[in-house]
């Protein structure tokens, strides 16, 4: 048997029924760069097409059953850009019509248009067909001929079941939207801009359904630091050691409080804005917390924050120690206080009761599952019957639901009619602080909702590779900024901001949860590419907002498990390198790369529209050939810089050949390069590569400024087949 934590006296209340309160966390991290272009990733549009405008109505419409709801200020704000008319990558291409998407187009909506749950695919018989042409296992689609099965009717009907599949409860219920649902295939370009304009209206009537639903008073509104950051690990990286001795930390450490501070500050301010007053509770990034990133919430007006179950055991007992149900409940649901310094009350999510909503009932029947939860509710009140016991629940408010059969909504309403129907008060968490006096707690030990502990986000070798570059640059950067003004990403983007500001909003960004979870073997999506670019493009503004050098480390992923697709095959070269249009057997057997196709896909038109690449037979020279979006090269190309960089084994420096393009002939050492109406570069291999050889091709302007990257988020490969000229 435990020792019992010790109580307060005069509890302000004798044991009565068992109090539970809801809350539920809303996240997206900042998918733009501080380029003004749109956002690389759909997830924010999306979830609020399906989430963000359905979840506050469900939540909302039992009285009985209040709820609390984390908005996180960096997904404010994109929605916010959304609603006035910003986009992102995904709909500039669905915006442009089918019969103008060239190769690489169809490529990328074979690749990503089939991003959504099996359900929500399935639930649109014509997307079910669709996908299932569509093979399995990793495809070259740009290069292969599958993309040519794909008439141009078949990829508009792709695209706009997209869209239907990710429409909400609500917006399905739109006239527009049931009708296309109805009809399932055969669609017009018409149709497809009338969904899309018909979208963007619902994505800015988001915000104000969210401010409906907290003026009906059902609703709790609390929030998070503003991009996100793992608060213990700001404040000192060697937090992640209090719960796990054992972790292998970077080569650097991070210490800067002052910028968890600001991270806090500008969230606060930012859902100020949005909502007119300043939230009192917050659920931390990842419920990460530690005993100084708690005394940072309460300086910033913070009443109360909650975490995990194993926080707290591991605060106030071994970590393997193991007991029974009666002693959990004596000990975990009750709100809690450091004894020394100032610090937020802290609630710890019953960790089984979230878990089986985030991850177990959707396969349930919703009365059976509504029923399997209230029942266990009961069970902690049986099991600690003399003990006034409140049980937070606590989890992810909006991927959840697409396991669900209609996104969540009969499971929702049937548990909040069993709750309401039941003797269990269900409470907001400012309502709980109160009716209970929190008890006192000596300790607390850094960790998360994920196992009680920070690994998630630090300790993998790419984790700390990505610490070790964030250590890097805040450190190299840190006199400059240390009196920038504190601005949002909406604030940089709309102009005249100082540099030192925007070098300091970039580095924010960068710290943000997001990048460090994705980053290891521990999570994986299939944009792992696009979240590693993101992370390094804002250390990469950060250094040229102030005019310092870009390490070449930047250059190439953090991941290097993301620099592993199928290698392309290339028979030996021997070009004459002299900027002419290439004799045929001069470039036979080359590997070709189309350039991403700006003017669909991003905005305006990249200077290089494809490059041919291979090696010689001997393994000593790479040659690349490059054909300009507007030839010749020698005008469109005339004084543009080459960065050509081949990434070095893991840990080691890439090899970097800086070009200045100039009409002719130009010969460095062992270096040639021809500009005329091509551009053909003759390069030494990397001494440092196997056989096979890695790539990537920066096109800037005479001042340095990035045009293109080629390809965006990894590199070329290839690999020289051997010849036996002896047969």
């Amino acid at each position: 048997m435990l020792p019992e934590p010790r109580r307060s006296k005069t509890p302000l209340v004798v044991a009565g029924p068992l109090r539970v309160f809801f809350l539920w966390h809303f996240h997206q991290p900042w998918y733009a760069d501080f380029g003004g272009g749109p956002t690389h990733l759909p997830w924010v549009r999306l979830h609020a097409l399906k989430d963000y405008g359905d979840l506050p109505l469900l939540l909302s419409a039992e009285p009985r059953v209040p709820h609390a709801c984390n908005l996180v200020p960096s997904l404010l704000d994109q929605i916010e850009f959304l609603s006035r008319g910003g986009s992102d990558l995904f709909l500039d291409v669905a915006r442009v019509p089918a019969e103008e998407w060239d190769g690489p187009t169809v490529a990328f909506v074979l690749a990503n248009f089939f991003s959504a749950h099996a359900r929500m695919i399935d639930a649109l018989p014509r997307f079910a067909e669709l996908r299932r042409r569509l093979p399995s296992g990793r495809l070259d689609l740009a290069a292969s001929g599958l993309r040519r099965s794909f008439s141009r009717s078949d990829l508009r009907d792709l695209v706009v079941l997209f869209h239907l599949a990710w429409s909400g409860q609500t917006l399905s219920k739109d006239p527009l939207v049931a009708r296309l649902r109805k009809r399932g295939h055969g669609f017009s370009e018409g149709e497809k801009n009338a969904l899309l304009d018909r979208q963007r209206e619902f994505v800015s009537e988001v915000i104000p359904v969210w401010k409906s639903a907290f003026a009906t008073g059902n609703l709790e509104l609390t929030t998070s630091p503003y991009h996100h950051p793992i608060l213990p690990l700001l404040v000192d990286s060697n937090a992640g050691r209090e719960a796990r001795p054992d972790l292998q930390l970077p080569h650097g450490r991070f210490a800067r409080p002052a910028d968890a501070r600001e991270q806090l500050a500008l969230g606060l301010s930012t859902f100020e804005r949005h909502f007119g007053f300043r939230p009192e509770g917050m659920w931390p990034p990842e419920g990460a917390v530690s005993e100084p990133a708690l005394a940072l919430m309460a300086e910033a007006g913070i009443k109360w924050a909650a975490t995990d179950e194993d926080v707290l055991l591991q605060s106030l007992f071994h970590p393997e120690k193991h007991f029974g149900q009666g002693d959990k409940a004596r000990t975990v649901f009750h709100p809690y206080r450091l004894e020394r310094g100032a610090s937020p009350v802290l609630f710890f999510r019953d960790r089984t009761l979230s878990d089986r909503i985030g991850f177990s009932y959707a396969t349930w029947d919703p009365a059976a599952a509504a029923a399997d939860f209230l029942a266990r509710l009961q069970a902690i009140r049986a099991a600690a019957p003399d003990d006034d016991l409140v049980v937070p629940v606590i989890l992810d408010g909006e991927n959840a639901w697409e396991t669900y059969p209609e996104n969540g909504a009969p499971f929702l309403r049937a548990l909040a009619g069993a709750l309401a129907a039941s003797s269990v008060v269900v409470m907001k968490p400012s309502e709980v602080l109160k009716t209970m006096e929190p008890l006192p707690l000596s300790r607390l030990v850094a960790g998360s909702w994920v196992d009680g502990n920070l690994r998630t986000w630090i300790g993998a070798p790419a984790k700390n590779r990505a610490w070790d570059l964030l250590i890097r640059i805040r450190d190299e950067l840190a006199a400059d900024i240390a009196e920038a003004p504190v601005l949002s990403p909406p604030e940089i983007l709309n102009g005249g901001a100082p540099s030192a500001a925007v070098a300091k909003a970039a580095l924010f960004a960068a710290e943000a949860s997001d990048w460090f979870w994705w980053f290891g073997d521990d999570h994986t999506s299939a944009h792992d590419a696009v979240f590693d670019a993101l992370f390094r493009g804002h250390l990469v503004t950060a250094c040229r907002a102030l005019g310092r050098p870009v390490p070449p480390e930047l250059e190439q992923p953090v991941e290097r498990r993301l620099a592993a697709p199928a290698v392309v095959s290339t028979s030996p070269l021997s070009p004459h390198i002299d900027g002419e249009h290439p004799d045929f057997f001069e470039w036979l057997g080359a590997g070709r790369h189309a350039a991403r196709p700006r003017g669909t896909m991003e905005r305006g038109i990249g200077p290089v529209k494809e490059i041919l690449f291979g090696g010689d037979a001997q393994g000593e020279r790479v040659f690349l050939c490059l054909n300009a979006s507007a030839p010749p090269a020698s005008a469109s190309l005339e004084d543009k810089r080459l960065r050509i960089v081949f990434p070095g084994p893991d840990g080691a420096e890439p090899a970097v050949h800086e070009l200045v393009l100039k009409s002719g002939v130009t010969s460095q050492g062992d270096r040639s390069v021809d500009v005329g109406r091509l551009v053909e570069i003759a390069l030494p291999r990397p001494k440092t590569q196997g056989r096979a050889v890695a790539f990537r091709v920066h096109v800037l302007d005479h001042e340095g400024r990035e045009l293109e990257t080629i390809p965006a988020d990894d590199f070329i490969r290839f690999e020289t087949e051997q010849v036996d000229w002896s047969a």
